[in-house]
């Protein structure tokens, strides 16, 4: 049985993530909070489809993983051992899926700068943002 895969290959979804986070930078530096916030999601939804693609040692994200279930990213991704021993990085990781959805894009509930700055904090913090220790993994 063969396998199907996106048309996309690793490097074109690093392309994604690097123009999706100066995106997410320039919402930031603009006010924009809940865009910002939109943006946050979508790129660890990327980074854990680079660490898949890692952990599975292909080119091509399977199609099986164009989802944006984060619990099951982070599963497929071979990372949840690390993240279960780091309580920091979990709690980090958790409050982004508690608090973040593909539904914000339709709805229009304004998040305040405090709320971006905790997905950012959850996401960037040097020491156990979620993507910052997810990227040093591909």
């Amino acid at each position: 049985m063969a396998l199907k895969l996106i048309q996309q290959d690793v490097s074109t979804l690093r392309e994604a993530y690097e123009e999706r986070k100066e995106e997410y930078d320039t919402l930031r530096a603009a006010g924009k909070w809940s865009g910002a916030v939109l943006y946050a999601g979508t790129l660890l939804e990327l980074v854990l489809k680079l660490a898949i693609c890692k952990h599975l040692g292909v080119a091509n994200l399977p199609v099986a993983f164009q989802v944006h279930d984060l619990e099951f990213l982070l599963y497929c991704s071979g990372q949840q051992g690390a993240f279960s021993s780091n309580i920091v990085l979990q709690k980090n990781f958790r409050f982004i899926v508690d608090h973040w959805s593909t539904s914000l894009r339709y709805e229009g509930a304004a998040c305040s700068k405090q709320e971006a700055d905790e997905f950012d904090r959850a996401l960037f913090d040097s020491a156990s943002g979620v993507i910052t220790f997810l990227t040093q993994y591909f």
